[in-house]
C-alpha cells in the first residue's frame, strides 16, 4: 500500500525521527513509524532516505509505501512504513498549498488540556473519534525560550504560546533545523512572529506514563 505526503515533522525521537505529514489525497494526518519498538517506532535517517542516498526534508511530497494502520490509544494517526522501499521525492509544496489542504486546526485545548503534558487517564477519558496526537496551529504571542540547565553547554529550548485564547508555557521544541539556530544564543526569551507550529504529542515517558506536548516543527507563515 501506498501513500503521497507532503512531510510536515521530522523531529528528533529517541536516536531517529518523529516523521509525520499530511496526506495529499484525503488532507488527513498521518504519523508515519517504523516497527522498531525498542525505539518507540522511531524512524531512522536509513528507514526513510530516498534512493540516491538523500534524506528527506520538512515540505517534501513523498511517496512511501506502508503496510497496515497501527493505531495506538493516543496516537490515531499512526501508519506503519515498509522499510523494504525508499522513501520517492515527488516534489515540494509551500505553505499556501498546505493551508488549501489541511487549514490549521481548531480545538478547544491543545491536546486536551492547558498543561505541558496529559496523563493517561485524560486520553482513555477521550472517545476513540475525538483523539488525535498532531495538530496544525497558527500561535500568537510566541516566545522561544532558551535556557541552560545544571551547566550544561547546550540549552534547552521550549515555546510559550497562544493558542485558542489559552496560555501554553515551556513546550519543547524538537525540531532539529529550528532548534541549532538557537544554540549560541545567550539564554533568555526571544519572540517570534508569523509562523505555523505542528504540534505533536509524545509517546509515554518512562518516568511517569504521561504524554508531553511537543513542537515537532516551526514553519514560517
Amino acid at each position: 500500500m501506498e501513500k503521497e505526503i507532503i512531510l510536515m515533522a521530522k523531529s528528533w525521537k529517541g536516536g531517529g525521527y518523529c516523521t509525520a505529514g499530511i496526506d495529499t489525497t484525503t488532507g488527513e494526518w498521518v504519523r508515519i513509524v517504523s516497527d522498531d519498538a525498542a525505539r518507540q517506532h522511531a524512524v531512522t535517517d536509513e528507514d526513510m532516505k530516498y534512493e540516491d542516498g538523500t534524506s528527506p526534508q520538512v515540505l517534501d511530497k513523498v511517496s512511501i509505501k506502508w503496510t497496515a494502520h497501527t493505531p495506538n490509544d493516543y496516537q490515531p494517526e499512526n501508519y506503519t512504513m515498509d522499510s523494504s522501499y525508499y522513501w520517492v521525492k515527488t516534489g515540494r509544496a509551500d505553505i499556501d498549498e498546505i493551508i488549501d489542504l489541511h487549514p490549521t486546526d481548531f480545538h478547544g485545548e491543545l491536546f486536551y488540556n492547558n498543561d505541558k503534558k496529559v496523563t493517561p487517564g485524560e486520553i482513555q477519558a477521550i472517545s476513540d473519534g475525538n483523539k488525535y496526537s498532531l495538530a496544525l496551529i497558527r500561535p500568537l504571542d510566541t516566545k522561544i525560550n532558551v535556557k541552560r540547565w545544571d551547566g550544561n553547554t547546550r540549552p534547552k529550548i521550549t515555546a510559550c504560546f497562544t493558542y485558542m485564547g489559552r496560555s501554553y508555557r515551556y513546550i519543547k521544541v524538537t525540531d532539529p533545523i529550528f532548534v541549532m539556530q538557537y544554540q549560541d544564543i545567550e539564554d533568555g526569551d526571544y519572540s517570534l512572529d508569523n509562523v505555523y507550529f505542528v504540534a505533536s504529542l509524545a509517546d509515554p515517558n518512562p518516568s511517569d506514563g504521561d504524554h508531553w506536548k511537543l513542537v515537532a516543527t516551526v514553519l514560517e507563515a
